[in-house]
């Protein structure tokens, strides 16, 4: 059946709007998004100079140079759009990784982990029982010398903007040592590391 309403039935008045005023975000978050964005990017960069440096020291080095890296700088920046870096810090994305790979080719040290040596590896995937735990670990670089000494080097694309570098790198040092000891520990026997900082062109080693 139909209900019925009264004759002097009539639609009641909507309540009182009700005054919302959204919330201010706190510049501190303001802050911390936008610093999520840079580690983001900051991130990426490490990516694609690890990756092109593992392509140089599978290479040794030949037909390389800063001017050909130079001339690559639109190739870099495609990877990292493509890893999702946003337009607005491409260039700079893409002119930190230019710098790093030219850096390394042009600097005695990067030259000397980047080039020709026996039993040399680039990337090197490794499975091994450390301290009892079994890891899977990727050195960046793993080589012999012609003086018949065993070294890993691990690629650090950090920055540094402030004073006293050499405070900066030994902090470094001590903050990977664990995992470089694991390195030596995997590969066994009498083993060198050092750290490699090609956008700062600096080196640190055990």
């Amino acid at each position: 059946s139909l209900l019925r309403l009264p004759a002097d039935w009539v639609l009641p008045a909507a309540p009182a709007a009700v005054a919302w005023a959204g919330a201010e975000v706190p510049r501190g978050a303001e802050e911390a998004i936008e610093f999520s964005w840079v580690g983001e990017t900051a991130r990426h960069v490490g990516t694609v100079v690890h990756r092109w440096l593992q392509r140089i020291a599978e290479d040794a080095m030949d037909g390389w140079t800063a001017a050909r890296v130079e001339g690559m700088r639109a190739v870099f920046r495609a990877e990292l759009a493509a890893r999702g870096v946003l337009e607005a810090e491409l260039e700079g994305a893409g002119a930190r990784v230019v710098a790093s790979l030219a850096n390394a080719l042009q600097d005695a040290r990067g030259r000397w982990i980047l080039g020709a040596h026996r039993e040399a590896w680039a990337e090197q995937r490794l499975t091994a029982v450390v301290d009892g735990v079994t890891r899977r670990l990727v050195i960046d670089r793993m080589f012999v010398t012609t003086e018949g000494a065993r070294w890993v080097v691990d690629y650090k694309t950090s920055q540094h903007a402030g004073g006293d570098v050499a405070a900066f790198l030994e902090r470094e040092r001590l903050r990977y040592q664990g995992q470089m000891e694991r390195y030596v520990q995997a590969v066994g026997g009498k083993v060198d590391w050092g750290l490699y900082f090609p956008i700062l062109s600096e080196w640190v080693e055990d």
